[in-house]
């Protein structure tokens, strides 16, 4: 009895909705500020697809002061034409030069993970330092006066007032 088995291979086209999310820009953020992005994920495939995000580098991305949150934590599943709402905070607690950060799509059945997009940003805050950390004044004669000079510079990046206490 021959038996006749017909099959059709189907492409996985889970992708961004919006293409020009590829590189998602968080922008420059104050220190104790906040910045959160929505990058929305549609399944363009004919079949149902399970996935997972995460990022490339776990303890780079949680240094960065990002967290990565799903709207449907119940399931990571997408039906054909549905999106899924990926939503990126960032909330920096100390100045962090620019970065960029690689989030990650893992569909369960295949091998390789593959970059879904990247995130990029900076966080800006001040930082004055004085240049010496004491001043030597040496033998000073009684009733005289002796003056030294002392500098303080900003590494920050943005302006920084501050007062003598």
């Amino acid at each position: 009895m021959d038996i006749i088995v017909k099959a059709q291979g189907i492409p996985l086209m889970l992708d961004l909705k919006d293409p020009d999310q590829a590189i998602t820009d968080l922008g420059i953020v104050s220190v104790n500020g906040f910045a959160s992005k929505t990058i929305p994920i549609l399944n363009k495939s004919a079949k149902a697809v399970k996935f997972k995000i995460r990022p490339a580098n776990p303890a780079a991305f949680a240094a960065c002061a990002m967290t990565i949150s799903i709207s449907d934590t119940t399931t990571n599943t997408l039906k054909p034409k549905e999106t899924l709402a990926v939503v990126v905070r960032f909330n920096p607690k100390i100045r962090l030069p620019p970065f960029s950060q690689e989030i990650m799509l893992e569909v369960e059945g295949v091998e390789d993970d593959r970059a879904l997009f990247s995130v990029v940003g900076v966080a800006h805050g001040i930082e004055l330092k004085l240049m010496e950390n004491t001043l030597a004044f040496g033998n000073v004669v009684k009733d005289s006066r002796l003056t030294k000079t002392m500098q303080m510079s900003n590494f920050g990046d943005v302006k920084a007032e501050f007062k003598w206490d």
